[in-house]
């Protein structure tokens, strides 16, 4: 199957001005530790969880050879992960307001959407679902708000403002520009690995002018070390809504970056590739800079 763009992620090529990119070689995996029992965004979501069912030892058809496998299960929006363009959607009135009382819909184009009800079988999403998004070969800027405002770790449910982010570009001398991948490093991610549910509850993040700001400079990317990117509270979704439903641009969450910003890596080569999961709102992933 030939690969397509999907929403404002274009058909990865890499090209010279991508391959410039790579100073050093060396590589970050920005993905967090799978482990039993990690947070998630709710309890409508499950945990990662795994059961061998496969023991070296068990009668096997391959002796003397022995093999040992397991049995995984989670909600796809658990750990590092990607969004696909159905997993949010908004309420809308007839004229493409948001409403209560509205119809859910999901982005379908530029300034365009389509009714939810008509994207959901028995298989899963059949409109923009995660197994048509391409591989992720960008341009990726790091910003670390945490270091802009001092602090090892943003407070609790902090809101990343427009002005918090043109303060990291200035101190980074940044530039986002048109086609960047953008990771917000909160320096929360130890939250996480840690298990406090301070994570989960009152997450600091970006909130809606943030995202119109790193738009508004090109960004068609954005991911952070948080679990929902934006801050939380409140739950409303608003940079969800104007990023995925408005805008076509999706999320990476639950990143690690903090090896990343240790290195005062704030420009790279960002590859990430989601699974081919037929019908599902995301998938896990492990993404790779390269500086």
């Amino acid at each position: 199957m030939s690969l397509s763009a999907y929403g404002r992620l274009p058909v990865p090529r890499l090209t010279p001005d991508l391959l410039s990119l790579v100073k050093t070689g060396e590589v970050f995996s920005l993905g967090v530790d799978f482990q039993e029992g990690m947070l998630t965004p709710g309890a409508a979501m499950k945990s990662y969880s795994i059961a061998p069912h496969l023991r070296h030892g068990d009668e096997s058809t391959i002796d003397p050879g022995t093999a040992a496998a397991e049995t995984i299960r989670m909600s796809i929006h658990v750990g590092t992960h990607i969004d696909a363009l159905c997993h949010i959607g908004e309420k809308q009135d007839g004229a493409g307001n948001p409403a209560a009382d509205g119809e859910p819909r999901l982005y379908n184009g530029a300034g365009k959407t389509v009714a939810a009800r008509d994207c959901v079988n028995s298989a899963g999403q059949t409109h923009m679902s995660i197994e048509k998004m391409p591989p992720i070969v960008k341009r990726g800027v790091l910003l670390d708000v945490a270091a802009y405002k001092n602090v090892e770790m943003l407070p609790p449910a902090y809101s990343i403002g427009a002005d918090d982010i043109r303060g990291a570009m200035e101190m980074q001398s940044s530039v986002i520009g048109e086609g960047a991948a953008v990771l917000v490093r909160t320096g929360t991610y130890a939250l996480l690995r840690d298990g406090d549910p301070v994570y989960r509850d009152a997450q600091a993040g970006l909130n809606l002018e943030a995202a119109q700001c790193l738009v508004a400079q090109g960004m068609t990317l954005v991911g952070a070390d948080n679990m929902a990117v934006e801050a939380m509270p409140p739950m409303d979704h608003s940079v969800h809504r104007f990023t995925l439903v408005h805008s076509g641009i999706t999320h990476v969450e639950n990143l690690n970056l903090d090896e990343l910003a240790a290195a005062g890596c704030y420009e790279f080569l960002l590859i990430i590739a989601p699974l081919k999961l037929t019908g599902a709102t995301g998938s896990w992933v492990n993404p790779l800079a390269i500086a």
